[in-house]
């Protein structure tokens, strides 16, 4: 992984440093986080918004939609096709491997080394690149956008898995 001085404002630097503020939160989240912590959920259905979801699986909901928006960043960018589009792990996103602390670690770790080659990969030309969506018409996606979308949701679900993470402390108590 690159190294940015705190001397370097330019923007994708400040992406990077975004996300790698966001990825010490997820790995603090997993620090010393047993397994059966991963599976728990605070409640089952709730009169808002339905279901609970559990902790690892809003972790890794919330590292796989950072890698699919930053390679929907790559499509509006002209880097990569449609068809490459995609979470890091696909249709497994929620597989069971996401019960395993260690295998979330290690999830969590490839997926912010995907971040730093993706950014490595930007120019700041790249960030005011757009395409059309291939399948909504008058849809525009723009690169700019896809990345701060990406942050914005890592962000949210970290704070989602924070509460959660604090919910499931106070019962195991």
């Amino acid at each position: 992984m690159s190294t940015i001085t705190v001397a370097d404002g330019s923007e994708i630097a400040t992406y990077r440093r975004l996300f790698d503020e966001k990825y010490a939160e997820v790995e603090a989240l997993l620090a010393d986080l047993p397994a059966p912590a991963l599976r728990w959920k605070p409640f089952e259905q709730s009169p808002w918004q339905g279901t609970s979801n559990p902790l690892g699986q809003i972790i890794a909901h919330a590292i796989s939609s950072t890698v699919y928006l930053l390679r929907m960043a790559e499509y509006a960018a002209g880097k990569c096709e449609w068809e490459a589009v995609d979470g890091d792990e696909g249709r497994e996103e929620f597989g069971p491997a996401n019960h395993d602390p260690a295998y979330l670690r290690a999830r969590v770790q490839r997926t912010q080394a995907f971040v730093h080659q993706f950014l490595d990969g930007l120019s700041e030309a790249d960030l005011a690149q757009s395409r059309t969506h291939p399948r909504r018409a008058g849809r525009v996606i723009t690169v700019r956008y896809s990345i701060g979308h990406a942050s914005e949701h890592l962000s949210q679900h970290i704070g989602h898995a924070q509460l959660t993470r604090q919910l499931w402390a106070l019962a195991d108590a």
